[in-house]
């Protein structure tokens, strides 16, 4: 069974010259990034009450049990003792994976380093060390482990939807659409598959393929809130504005504190020339997250319709003080000479 630990990330669509007297469309579709095998060593026997100290199943086995129930330090020293006792790759990997509950990367690395050396054969430390190596920024080095975890475990639909999304993370959107195209021929019940197809579909402008996809993962999970605010997304860019904001809608009942989902759905009122509606969705996304440019931006922009000139210039100059490079989709009359 798959364990998700998902980290959200966030990319613009904003596309408007200086020059523009357009509301920009900037939207930010979101997809998960991260599939980590989490879950240490299936299949081991509970352990007992006092562990034996010469048993390294029975010290992993502690070691699993305290990091399931939250204590990663605990955990790691009973990982250590089972190292001690008989080095183990299993237990360097789930000592790898308690380093990675304290954000220890660095240990974390190396254990799961030494993890492939004793058993070269599996797949999980690849994963594991895949998807660090592109925390860590070496995402070049992260799609060669993920590749040689395909070799070793084709049938795992969840490690080609992982290195599609490193694909998809440097831009390579042919590569990572072909992987989130197997991962679903491997498993087509999915969904994670299905929005993360349907997100590089949106970023390769193919709106109505993007829709099909996003259909089919809310169709496997009707609770996904970011399989039906993307959807919404495609909307936006299709022009179908009321479905747009309906899909916004049902998705902000499902995530009310996401600033994201706001942004978007004023987004799409600002594209339909609802500029109230939309400057009170920038509102509530900027009540969420202060610091959120995007949401600046097109407040700015909403007000910049309803001439009120003086809300706009601060907006922007609020934008432009959060993001100093991104001044692109800010009319001229409201950046300094």
């Amino acid at each position: 069974m798959r364990k998700l630990l998902i980290l959200i990330v966030l990319v613009s669509f904003a596309g408007c010259s200086q020059d523009t007297d357009k509301e920009p469309v900037d939207n930010q579709p979101i997809n998960p990034i991260e599939t980590i095998l989490d879950n240490p060593a299936p299949g081991v026997p509970q352990a007992k009450e006092e562990p034996d100290p010469k048993d390294p199943v029975d010290l992993r086995q502690r070691g699993n049990d305290l990091l399931a129930q939250g204590d990663p330090d605990q955990a790691i020293a009973f990982y250590t003792a089972a190292i001690e006792a008989k080095e183990d790759a299993k237990s360097y990997f789930n000592r790898g994976v308690a380093h990675m509950a304290k954000n220890l990367f660095d240990a974390a690395l190396a254990d799961y380093s030494t993890a492939i050396k004793l058993e070269p054969k599996a797949a999980s430390p690849y994963i594991n060390r895949g998807l660090l190596l592109h925390r860590l920024g070496k995402t070049a080095q992260g799609i060669e482990d993920l590749t040689e975890a395909i070799k070793l475990d084709p049938k795992d639909a969840t490690v080609s939807l992982n290195r599609g999304l490193l694909y998809l993370s440097v831009n390579m959107l042919n590569r990572a659409h072909i992987d989130f195209t197997k991962a679903i021929e491997l498993d087509s019940q999915y969904a994670d598959a299905y929005i993360n197809r349907g997100y590089c579909l949106h970023r390769m402008m193919k709106f109505q393929e993007a829709v099909k996809d996003f259909d089919a993962a809310i169709k496997l999970a009707p609770t996904s809130a970011l399989a039906v605010g993307n959807r919404g997304n495609a909307y936006t860019q299709l022009k179908k504005f009321d479905q747009a904001i309906a899909d916004l809608n049902a998705a902000i009942r499902l995530e009310s504190r996401d600033p994201q989902l706001y942004n978007n759905r004023g987004s799409a009122y600002g594209a339909k020339g609802d500029h109230t509606n939309a400057a009170a969705d920038f509102a509530r996304a900027i009540e969420l997250a202060p610091e959120f440019a995007s949401a600046y931006r097109n407040r700015g922009w909403a007000y910049h319709e309803l001439k009120d000139r003086d809300r706009a210039r601060a907006d922007f100059a609020r934008a432009l003080q959060l993001e100093p490079d991104h001044r692109e989709g800010i009319p001229a009359e409201y950046l300094a000479k």
